[in-house]
C-alpha cells in the first residue's frame, strides 16, 4: 500500500469482502448499508458485517442498484424491470419486493438506475438496442407507497436509439438521462433533462435537451438541486466532459453546454459534488498534448510505463466557460472504469479494472492512497462512497467480491450525518454558539414539561 508523504494518517481499513459476482453496488449516504446485485440475487448488508442482514433470491439478474440515503429504500434492476423494497433495515430472511414492474423492454444495467434521497422516486433507463420500438426512460412517483406486481410507471420517454445512464436530483423533482442515435454522420450525443419530474404523466418531452455531434454520451452526474449537470463523453473524438449550469431554469429544445473540458480524451465515467462545484471523471486514454506546457497540475505518474488512463479533475466547475483545463490530472497505467466524489468534493476514489489498483485522492490532487490491500485482488470496475467520503464500497465481477472500506478521511456532508472516518477540524466557535441557542431553549422547555426521552 502507497501513502502520500503529506498524510501521517493511518491505513484505510477494510471493514469487510464477500465473495459474491457484484454487477453493481450502492452505498447509503450515511455509509451505514450497502446492497448488491448479483446472479440471481439482492443482497442487504450493514457496515459492521459481511453476512447479509437479507438476501432476495429471484429468477432475475440484478444489474442494477440504488439506495436511499438512510438505507431504508431499495431498488434493484434486471432482465425483468425494476424491484423494490421498503423499509429495507427492518427486513431478514428472502424478503419479496415490495413492488416490481414487470419488463420494460429489456436489462436495467449499473448506471441506469437512480432513487431520490428519501427514497420515494426512482428513475430508471434500458439501452435502445433492448427497445427499439418503445420507450427507454422511465420514472416512478411515490415508489414508497406502492405494492403489488406490475406496477406501471408513472410516466416514460424514448429519448435516443442507445440510453446509458440516468440521475436523479435528491429531491427526485429533476432528472437527467444520457445516451446517443446514429446518425449519417456516425453518432450524436443526446442529454435529456426534465424538471417538476414528480408531477409529469403520460410521455413528457425533456423540459430541454443537450446534444453533439459525433459523440457518445456514457455517464450522467446531478447536483443535489438538480442545477448542475456533468455528463462523460466517449467517442474516440472529439470526447470530453461536458458541463451544463442552470439547468433547473433551462427551457430550450437544444440547450449548449456552459463548458467542456479533456478535449480527445476518452472518459468511461464522471461524478459531482453536491454543490456541483467539483467534478471527477475517469479516462480510458490521456492525451499528453492537452495538457503538457497549459499549467495543469499532472499530479502522479503510472507505475507501470507509460499511461493509457487517467482521473481529471475540475474545481470551481461552477464558474468555469469555454473550455477550461482540468485543475489536476492522474495519469493510471490502465483505463478508469469508474469514479466517485463526496458531497463536499473534497474526496474522490477511482478504479482500474485490470491492475488491482483502487485510489483514493483528496480535492488538490494528492493520492492519499492506493492498492489498498495488495494480497488481495481489487480488478475492481464498481464504486460508491458515503456522504462524507469516510466509507467507500468496490464492487468486482472478478474475482467476484464485494467490498466496504473505511477510507481514514472525512468531511461534512450535505444535510445528511457523517458515519465513521476521520472529520475535518471545523468552526468551534459557531458550533458553540449554535449549541449555547439550543441549550438555552431546551431549559426553557423543561420548565413548562417534563422531558420525555425519545430513540432515534
Amino acid at each position: 500500500m502507497i501513502i502520500s508523504a503529506a498524510y501521517a494518517q493511518p491505513p484505510p481499513t477494510l471493514l469487510w469482502s464477500n465473495p459474491v459476482y457484484t454487477f453493481a453496488i450502492a452505498l447509503s449516504a450515511n455509509g451505514q448499508y450497502v446492497v448488491v446485485g448479483t446472479i440471481a440475487e439482492v443482497r442487504f448488508y450493514g457496515r459492521s458485517s459481511s453476512t447479509p442482514l437479507w438476501t432476495h433470491s429471484g429468477q432475475d439478474d440484478f444489474t442494477s442498484v440504488a439506495i436511499s440515503a438512510d438505507g431504508s429504500y431499495v431498488a434493484a434492476g434486471g432482465f425483468g424491470g425494476v424491484y423494490f423494497w421498503a423499509n429495507a433495515r427492518s427486513l431478514a430472511g428472502n424478503p419479496d419486493p415490495t413492488w416490481s414492474s414487470g419488463s420494460i423492454g429489456g436489462p436495467i444495467e449499473r448506471r441506469c438506475l437512480a432513487i431520490s434521497d428519501d427514497g420515494n422516486h426512482v428513475a430508471a433507463c434500458v439501452r435502445g438496442i433492448y427497445n427499439l420500438s418503445g420507450p427507454n426512460v422511465f420514472y416512478w412517483a411515490d415508489a414508497a407507497g406502492k405494492s403489488g406486481p406490475n406496477i406501471a410507471d408513472t410516466w416514460d420517454y424514448s429519448l435516443a436509439s442507445e440510453v446509458l445512464a440516468i440521475a436523479i436530483s435528491d429531491d427526485g423533482n429533476h432528472v437527467a438521462a444520457v445516451g446517443f442515435d446514429d446518425v449519417n454522420e456516425g453518432t450524436e450525443g443526446v442529454l435529456g433533462y426534465w424538471n417538476n419530474a414528480r408531477s409529469l404523466t403520460g410521455h413528457p418531452q425533456p423540459t430541454w435537451r443537450g446534444q453533439e455531434r459525433g459523440e457518445e454520451f456514457v455517464d450522467v452526474a446531478i447536483s443535489d438541486d438538480g442545477n448542475f449537470v456533468a455528463v462523460a463523453g466517449h467517442a474516440i473524438r472529439p470526447s470530453t466532459v461536458y458541463y451544463w449550469a442552470g439547468a433547473t431554469t433551462r427551457t430550450g429544445t437544444l440547450e449548449p453546454h456552459t463548458w467542456a473540458g479533456g478535449v480527445d480524451v476518452q472518459f468511461t465515467s464522471v461524478d459531482i459534488s453536491c454543490d456541483g462545484d467539483s467534478v471527477i471523471a475517469g479516462a480510458e486514454v490521456l492525451i499528453q498534448q492537452a495538457i503538457s506546457g497549459a499549467g495543469v497540475a499532472v499530479a502522479g505518474a503510472p507505475a507501470n510505463g507509460p499511461p493509457s488512463g487517467s482521473v481529471y479533475f475540475w474545481g470551481g466547475a461552477r464558474g468555469l466557460t469555454g473550455s477550461p483545463l482540468p485543475t489536476w490530472v492522474y495519469p493510471t497505467p490502465e483505463l478508469v472504469l469508474d469514479v466517485a466524489i463526496n458531497d463536499a468534493g473534497t474526496y474522490m476514489a477511482a478504479v482500474n479494472p485490470n491492475l488491482d489498483t483502487l485510489y483514493f485522492f483528496d480535492k488538490q490532487g494528492n493520492l492519499l492512497w492506493q492498492d489498498v490491500w495488495q494480497d488481495v485482488d481489487i480488478g475492481g470496475d464498481k464504486l460508491s462512497i458515503s456522504c462524507d467520503g469516510g466509507t467507500l464500497a468496490v464492487g468486482t465481477p472478478t474475482p467476484l467480491t464485494a467490498y466496504l472500506f473505511d477510507t481514514g478521511f472525512s468531511s461534512a456532508c450535505c444535510g445528511v450525518e457523517a458515519v465513521g472516518g476521520v472529520v475535518e477540524p471545523v468552526n468551534k466557535l459557531a458550533i458553540a454558539a449554535r449549541y449555547l441557542v439550543l441549550g438555552l431553549a431546551v431549559l426553557a422547555i423543561v420548565a413548562v414539561a417534563p422531558w420525555k426521552k425519545r430513540e432515534k
